[in-house]
């Protein structure tokens, strides 16, 4: 089987995850399935905006315009469009081809110009039994669909060794922390610091991301900078991958404020993983990913699609971060258990190599319906 993966967004090969840059969720997504797909013999090509071609783990990966050429010489047994798309391109494929076109969704709602609901798909991959309960009525007749999750970073999963104790692996004073754009919440953080400030003084904060707020760079900058001021901010700015599984397995506790139409939330899965106590809105699908392990604030219009700036109950927010940091030392056994319970759960359930059985089987039901 030979599957391609086609991106209009963004430019990577398969070794992009090992990296120091930045990485956003459906790329690493991407890289990771095919990592684990070429390792069961099954041959993945990728399609973005890279320059040249390309090859790491076994992936070739193609500048787009060659897609055209591609598709004439009938070697790809399914093409799966990633994140976003275009009706004229999936439409340029279908003129082509017969074989199956997938839409792996990681979007909240379909809505063109990068996300239209197709005739020409003849299947959908959804990341949350959310996502598809939220776009049912989008969806066509003629679709098959399912829902295989997202998995986990492997540097995460390897980031406790099997006998290594939780608690004394994370810093004191606790960190807190956050990991994602302006618009999953990052603009909570300082009047949320405000309410715990009330309560705690020895903790410290690390933002890992980057904050454009207004798109300006000068006015961004001064917030920033404003920011940075704030007692207890230790840390803005983004690492690679690598670097943030190496700051979550010795943080504390994940802020995740977020109102943000989450429709899986690799994040959040990390963080679990990594043994944080996990502080977020009960969001999209925020509560399912979480499985129970975190602890939720609730939100208004929780499963609106298009939404992401209402308002966040500090006072209660803050009140469980508190507890968060509190429970480790009031009763720090029951806590190292209920962490290694946790961690245990996502490795059993949040890994990549997880994946390639559903796929093949979506895969190969459409092939076999044509």
């Amino acid at each position: 089987m030979h599957l391609a993966f086609v991106d209009f967004v963004y430019n990577y090969d398969a070794a992009r995850p090992d990296t120091d840059a930045p990485l956003g969720g459906t790329t690493s997504a991407i890289c990771f399935l095919g990592r684990e797909l070429v390792k069961e013999n099954i041959q993945c090509t990728f399609f973005n905006r890279m320059v040249a071609p390309c090859e790491a783990y076994g992936i070739t990966s193609l500048p787009l315009q060659s897609l055209g050429d591609e598709i004439a010489s009938d070697k790809y047994d399914a093409y799966i469009f990633c994140g976003r798309w275009s009706a004229e391109l999936v439409g340029l494929v279908r003129t082509h081809t017969k074989k199956p076109l997938i839409a792996w969704m990681h979007e909240s709602a379909f809505a063109p110009p990068l996300t239209p609901a197709l005739d020409d798909f003849d299947g959908v991959i959804y990341v949350s039994e959310w996502q598809k309960r939220v776009n049912a009525a989008s969806a066509k007749l003629k679709w098959k669909q399912a829902v295989i999750r997202n998995a986990m970073n492997p540097a995460v999963a390897d980031s406790f060794a099997p006998d290594e104790e939780i608690l004394a692996a994370k810093a004191k004073p606790p960190v807190l922390l956050f990991a994602g754009s302006f618009a999953r919440g990052a603009f909570h953080i300082a009047p949320l610091l405000d309410k715990i400030r009330l309560r705690r003084s020895d903790f410290s904060v690390e933002m890992y991301c980057n904050l454009d707020p207004s798109r300006d760079p000068e006015k961004d900058a001064a917030y920033v900078a404003w920011l940075r001021g704030l007692p207890h901010i230790a840390h803005i700015g983004m690492v690679g991958q690598r670097e943030l599984a190496r700051k979550m397995k010795r943080a504390t506790v994940l802020l995740m404020p977020n109102p943000w139409p989450e429709t899986s939330c690799i994040t959040l899965i990390e963080g679990l993983a990594s043994g944080l106590e996990a502080v977020i809105t009960a969001r999209a699908a925020l509560p399912e990913t979480a499985a129970g392990f975190a602890r939720q604030i609730p939100i208004t219009d929780a499963d609106g699609q298009m939404r992401f700036d209402m308002p966040l109950d500090y006072t209660a927010f803050a009140a469980q971060v508190i507890e968060a940091m509190d429970v480790r030392t009031r009763d720090p056994a029951a806590t190292e258990a209920r962490l290694r319970q946790q961690i245990a759960y996502f490795h059993a359930n949040y890994q990549w190599s997880q994946r390639v059985a559903p796929w093949l089987a979506f895969v190969s039901g459409l092939a076999g319906s044509q």
